[in-house]
């Protein structure tokens, strides 16, 4: 399964974010939830945000999985980082719109 996510809202509030990834997804029945990153744009970023970036997805995954017991190997195949505008809990809440939309489909 694949999704793709490309949210982005610049505004001179302070509100901004940038947020684009995507995804492939394998399903497991051991409930284990993983993430790798393969691709990521700009190709010099910062382990930091690579790391935050998967750390926030895997968390946005585990809120819809963790309460049915599923697992997913989800694997980044495109991860664009902005870092002004990065902000790891949109990558958060879209991956978890994205898999509730997945297990209602899948279901």
């Amino acid at each position: 399964m694949r999704f793709s996510v490309q949210e982005v809202n610049q505004a001179a509030s302070g509100g901004s974010y940038v947020c684009i990834f995507d995804a492939e997804v394998e399903w497991n029945s051991g409930g284990e939830i993983s993430v790798s990153v393969e691709t990521v744009e700009p190709p010099d970023t910062e382990l930091e945000y690579i790391t935050e970036a998967g750390k926030a997805i895997r968390a946005g995954a585990a809120f819809v999985l963790e309460p049915l017991d599923r697992g997913a190997a989800i694997r980044i195949t495109r991860l664009v980082v902005n870092h002004v505008d990065f902000k790891p809990s949109r990558f958060t809440l879209y991956a978890a719109r994205e898999f509730k939309k997945l297990v209602e489909t899948n279901a």
